[in-house]
């Protein structure tokens, strides 16, 4: 009885197996690394499953569900370097220029006749690297200026700056200065009492530990001078009164001019309202100063 117990349980033990391993998704091309901006082509493997009843599905991070990726889809105007093919029986996906939101993750499904099966879930490995920042701690908007920028400093004073980027695994770090064999391997950087000779372009570069064709650099200029900084350039404060007083300004021109309408339309459709009421009185007779709901369309009045 045990027996016949333990050869039951590895039979559907096995089955499971079979079932879990019957629908897969695999990465055709390309064999090596894939970086961000390159075309990818997934292909739904299945033993002895047929292709004309599976499809290619995409969970949806924005609604949390998965949707089905073919021709038809109602997502096609989102995913429109999406690809999908039946050739030869096989049924593959190409994603031209894949990005972070391409990477997944994906599944193939099938709808035959018999069961509903469902592969495990594959996240395509993208690598990349972007969006280098350079920033100084402690400062609101010294990220989000334009390159080229200016860190102008007083002499004898502590700089620091911090570098920044987005990638897919922790990247590596560099401080080199133009026109020097100096180089620092760290992303901040900071300088301690500087002096005049320590000013010019500093330049951040991130590498991909992985992958190292992946680079991005930026440059900042630190410039020394010896005038206090009051006499050079607009503080943090001062840079925030010169954006909130005339958008202030501009709001409340807007807001008196909506106002003013206002008024000026009640004031018309009370005037309107006395004219319809001294419309609907006529006179008795000359000079009276009683008077009677005018409601007949008559041309001649009672009393001359």
């Amino acid at each position: 009885m045990k027996w016949l117990l333990l050869t039951f349980l590895s039979a559907c033990i096995c089955f499971e197996g079979v079932l879990n391993e019957q629908l897969r998704v695999v990465i055709k091309e390309p064999s090596g690394p894939i970086v961000e901006g390159s075309d990818v082509i997934l292909q739904c493997v299945g033993d002895g499953e047929d292709m004309s009843h599976v499809k290619f599905q995409m969970y949806h991070k924005w609604l949390r569900s998965w949707f089905s990726i073919d021709t038809t889809t109602s997502f096609r105007c989102w995913y429109y370097n999406f690809n999908v093919t039946r050739d030869n029986g096989e049924l593959s996906l190409r994603v031209k220029h894949m990005y972070k939101w391409h990477a997944g993750p994906y599944r193939c499904i099938s709808n035959g006749s018999d069961s509903q099966s469902t592969s495990e879930n594959m996240t395509v490995p993208l690598q990349y690297l972007n969006g280098i920042s350079i920033s100084e701690p402690g400062s609101i908007f010294s990220r989000y200026i334009k390159d080229p920028r200016v860190v102008r400093v007083l002499r004898g004073k502590d700089v620091e700056l911090k570098c920044c980027a987005t990638s897919s695994e922790p990247p590596v770090y560099q401080w080199n200065r133009k026109g020097n064999n100096w180089i620092f391997p760290n992303n901040n950087l900071k300088i301690e009492k500087i002096t005049l000779e320590q000013g010019g372009i500093y330049t951040c570069k991130a590498t991909h530990p992985s992958i190292p064709g992946l680079v991005q650099s930026k440059s900042v200029l630190i410039e020394v001078v010896e005038e206090p900084l009051s006499s050079l350039q607009l503080s943090e404060m001062n840079l925030i009164l010169a954006i909130a007083i005339p958008a202030g300004v501009l709001f409340l021109v807007i807001l008196g001019i909506i106002l003013c309408k206002c008024r000026v339309k009640k004031r018309n459709l009370k005037g309107s309202q006395l004219l319809d009421e001294k419309s609907c009185k006529a006179p008795i007779w000359k000079g009276s100063a009683s008077s009677l709901p005018y409601t007949v369309a008559d041309s001649v009045p009672l009393v001359m």
